[in-house]
């Protein structure tokens, strides 16, 4: 009996750690966190990384309104407006069905006159802040996170000087 007792307090001890292990994979990111290193793509399938060194910032998508907003926005700016400023734009795509993706959201995406990172998978986005109808706007520090903001589609300028 007590080596039963003990055998069942250490399988829930392991029950325990293991979920604490798996929540920590999974929480939101914040401040000072450094960002994932993800295998993305762009829209012509070619692979995407966030930037490690020096300066950049991210500008995410996680909605169609607001990533028509974020299109808007950048087709009012020269051609090479995220390049030039350190800019990367990154879109959620993983809860769109992919008979959608791959018959209208990617050749839509493949006419833009500037790339757009994709996630596909939605444990990748799950862990990036976010709030309903605005653009998540992270700066980052030689991939740790200095910055989050939340911004509406229209005040993009503001926060992309």
């Amino acid at each position: 009996m007590g080596i039963y007792v003990k055998v069942q307090g250490l399988k829930m001890k392991f029950i325990m750690m293991s979920l604490l292990c798996v929540t920590a994979l999974f929480a939101e990111l914040k401040l000072g966190d450094g960002f994932p290193v993800y295998n993305l793509v762009d829209q012509f399938d070619k692979k995407v990384v966030v930037k490690q060194e020096g300066n950049t910032t991210l500008i995410l998508s996680f909605q169609k309104s607001v990533s028509s907003g974020i299109k808007k926005y950048i087709d009012s700016k020269d051609k090479n407006f995220l390049e030039d400023n350190s800019i990367m734009y990154i879109s959620d795509i993983s809860i769109m069905p992919s008979f959608i993706t791959s018959m209208f959201a990617l050749p839509k995406m493949k006419k833009f006159d500037f790339k757009v990172a994709l996630i596909y998978d939605d444990d990748v986005g799950d862990i990036i802040p976010r709030e309903e109808d605005k653009v998540t706007v992270m700066k980052l520090e030689h991939n740790g996170i200095t910055s989050i903001e939340f911004v509406a589609p229209k005040e993009l300028d503001k926060f992309l000087k």
